[in-house]
């Protein structure tokens, strides 16, 4: 497919991206009902929460570690073969997740989704940025969305049923139908992207860098969530080798930006700068939190599997209540003054369970979920659609490889540090109370976007 023509019409941008959302189903859907078998999992073969957030953050890590390598082969490879050849990765990792009956099998095969995963995100963006010329990124951003608005209302609860009735092996059975059914769609009906061939090539070294960056980050976190102090060399190890291949990057970059996968020119404009910094913090508060609240409602709140991915929908609907609006408005005034709203309202929605207990109010608790699902759409969308402003044609595979980098990692890092305040609290203060701390680190990353969020675009109301 070539780049359209301004004869195109709206109506064929949005079926295409609709087409290429597609894909996105199944790994959006076994992302929220793994977040509600966790501690049905962590029970069944008998680990620590620490060791259960592998399930998570190896995920989340493999993605953001793909990432890169997707990037660069959106410029080399047909979009549409790499799209059908994720999804058939995706499929092989759900089989062997859905076959482990212990820990490391289990985190090998979401080692094996993440990486899939980390190639079929990042394309819809490319693709459709591409096809769309960078115009109405707002409402285009908002149809991508949608199974991230959607799936969460579903997820949930789908998943606690299947748990429920049979076995949490079906959260990764599942998938397989569902694969199969959009291999074969997307196989029939979805366009072409022929390569463009050009760009960078894949750059081994920067590829070892940016991997070493994010995996000794998250083992220095791990390492201290199992007791070791902050000073012991288990941890510093990991933290200062992190530090040396951040360094490592930067000036590999520098000397060599022909080659280097992310280029330091992305980061000249204020705009991108303040994405990426909100992207990675949002990814630390509402990925993060997306752990936490499932094994929150059922440990401290004593619900079922069912139950606590019923509560989940309400957060669902508060992101669906948005979602139309949020593109409108982004496009229209710009994004900082949307995602300052969205910060203080994913605050009033988040700030609540620091304080709430297992007799808290039911209804108190679903409006609370509900408040905080309308502040985690403001929270995406513009800031993602914010990140292309002003980037060059030329550069925005690369700037959509760093922004879902940054927001994987986010994610991962706050997989990790959640679980590790959890694992430092509960012997100290008991259960409840080490989740409302959790909470209130969760409200903290949330309340930090507001200083990036300030040099985001804006523009004023057009009379």
């Amino acid at each position: 497919m070539t780049i359209m023509n301004s004869q195109t019409s709206t109506k064929r941008i949005i079926q295409v991206a609709l087409f290429l959302v597609v894909g996105a189903i199944a790994p959006l859907l076994d992302t929220t009902m793994t977040n509600v078998a966790l501690d049905t999992i962590m029970k069944s073969l008998n680990v620590s929460v620490n060791a259960i957030q592998w399930i998570t953050t190896s995920y989340v890590l493999a993605m953001g570690i793909a990432v890169p390598v997707a990037g660069w082969a959106s410029n080399w490879f047909n979009g549409k073969h790499l799209y059908l050849w994720a999804l058939v990765v995706f499929l092989l990792g759900s089989i062997v997740s859905s076959w482990a009956t212990t820990l490391p099998l289990l985190i090998v095969g979401r080692v094996i989704q993440g990486a899939a995963a980390g190639f079929i995100v990042p394309l819809i963006t490319t693709l459709i940025v591409q096809v769309a010329g960078g115009n109405g990124l707002g409402k285009l951003m908002a149809i991508v969305g949608m199974p991230a608005v959607l799936i969460p209302i579903l997820g949930p609860t789908v998943g606690g049923y299947l748990i429920q009735t049979l076995n949490w092996h079906w959260i990764f059975l599942i998938n397989i139908p569902l694969v199969l059914i959009s291999l074969v769609l997307l196989a029939w009906k979805m366009p072409s992207f022929p390569a463009v061939r050009r760009g960078k090539h894949l750059d081994i070294p920067s590829l070892v860098l940016l991997a070493g960056l994010f995996t000794s980050s998250i083992i220095g976190i791990t390492r201290f969530s199992t007791g070791d102090s902050f000073t012991s060399l288990k941890v510093l190890t990991p933290l200062l080798l992190a530090l040396a291949f951040l360094i490592g990057y930067v000036l590999y970059a520098f000397f060599l930006p022909q080659k280097a996968l992310v280029s330091l020119q992305l980061f000249k404009s204020p705009t991108f700068d303040a994405s990426a910094i909100i992207l990675m913090l949002s990814g630390i508060a509402v990925n993060g939190a997306m752990f936490l609240l499932p094994l929150y409602l059922q440990n401290s709140r004593g619900l079922s599997v069912v139950w606590s991915g019923t509560y989940l929908i309400a957060q669902g609907i508060g992101l669906l209540v948005v979602r139309g609006q949020i593109g409108k408005l982004t496009d229209s005034i710009g994004a900082r003054w949307v995602v300052l709203a969205a910060i203080a309202i994913a605050i009033v929605g988040t700030l609540p369970f620091v304080f709430f207990t297992a007799k808290t109010s039911t209804w108190l608790v679903l409006l609370t979920l509900f408040v905080r699902g309308i502040g985690q759409g403001g929270l995406t969308i513009p800031v993602m659609a914010d990140s292309y402003t002003g980037v060059p044609q030329a550069l925005v595979a690369e700037a959509t490889t760093a922004t879902r980098m940054l927001q994987n990692i986010g994610g991962a890092m706050g997989t990790a540090v959640l679980a590790t305040i959890i694992q430092h609290e509960l012997p100290k203060v008991g259960l409840t109370a080490a989740y409302q701390t959790a909470f209130l680190w969760s409200v903290g990353f949330i309340a930090v976007t507001a200083i990036p969020a300030w040099f985001l675009s804006h523009r004023k109301i057009a009379k």
